[in-house]
């Protein structure tokens, strides 16, 4: 673990066997504008609500993901009716909410060091390095580290 030294951790969740939860029962779809995002639930109605970003556990339209890597990289153009909105995320606003991020030691995609964005978060923050050759898609290749960050981030 790197950055942020204080790791609060919730009781230890139970072993995971990488490859036994591999799909949704079903995706459900809704309409976010010009894109039409696929999502699934899973687990208890009443339990907490996790929000995983990111082509979590994989990326369900390669199109948007191809796209988005395209026009950060000056390929494409973007949409021009969120370019009010695009600046003012570009000015990196401070996140309240309490997090826990991960880095896998053998991430190969570019990213800055975890102390570049440590001052964005300004609510309670922790940040994880998990190591062992895992490298950018943590919830299938450390599925037991991403697992106890969700539960942990909590109980903050």
């Amino acid at each position: 673990m790197s950055g942020d030294v204080n790791t609060t951790k919730a009781a230890a969740m139970p072993p995971i066997m990488p490859g036994t939860n591999t799909s949704f029962a079903s995706l459900k779809q809704i309409d976010a504008g010009l894109l039409n995002v696929g999502y699934a639930e899973a687990g208890p109605t009443d339990g907490l609500v996790v929000v995983l970003l990111h082509g979590w556990p994989y990326a369900i339209y390669s199109f948007i993901v191809i796209h988005n890597y395209r026009w950060r990289l000056g390929l494409a153009a973007g949409e021009s009716r969120y370019d009010a909105l695009e600046q003012r995320l570009a000015t990196g606003p401070f996140i309240t909410m309490p997090t826990i991020t991960l880095e896998g030691d053998a991430n190969g995609a570019p990213h800055p060091d975890s102390s570049a964005y440590r001052s964005k978060f300004t609510g309670k923050y922790e940040h994880r390095l998990i190591t062992g050759g895992v490298g950018h898609n943590l919830p299938q290749e450390a599925p037991q580290d991403f697992a106890q960050a969700v539960v942990d981030v909590a109980g903050f």
